[in-house]
């Protein structure tokens, strides 16, 4: 399954990396086009979000992929604590695929994680 399509391509977010990752669906959501993922690698749940040419319907719950995802932050920090601002703002600097989901959990609206190819493993 490849997409093509992006949901966050815009102003109020910006593209930091595309990781890929074995993953499990543990839940999902099919008409928000969300899932609830394992990271088989960490252990760490990620949200996830599907384009709308990759068919979530057809996804069973609590089977495993390989997934690529392309993860961005947004560029809008109000709200985030003053010690984790530099982590949205700074660019330049290459995050590991983890830093990124324990900063999800932390602040879930200023990181999202776009699904755009997903085989099963």
């Amino acid at each position: 399954m490849l997409s093509t399509f992006s949901t966050f391509k815009g102003p109020g977010w910006n593209y930091r990396t595309t990781a890929t990752r074995p993953i499990q669906i543990k839940a999902k959501n099919d008409r928000i086009r969300k899932a609830i993922a394992l990271d088989l690698s960490t252990n760490y749940p990620v949200a996830i979000d599907f384009p709308k040419d990759i068919p979530i319907e057809a996804i069973e719950v609590e089977n495993s992929f390989s997934a690529t995802f392309k993860i961005y932050t947004s560029k809008n920090t109000e709200g985030v604590e003053a010690e984790y601002v530099e982590f949205f703002q700074v660019l330049d600097v290459d995050q590991s695929f983890e830093d990124f989901v324990k900063a999800y959990w932390l602040y879930p609206n200023y990181i999202a994680f776009e699904l755009t190819r997903m085989e099963p493993l």
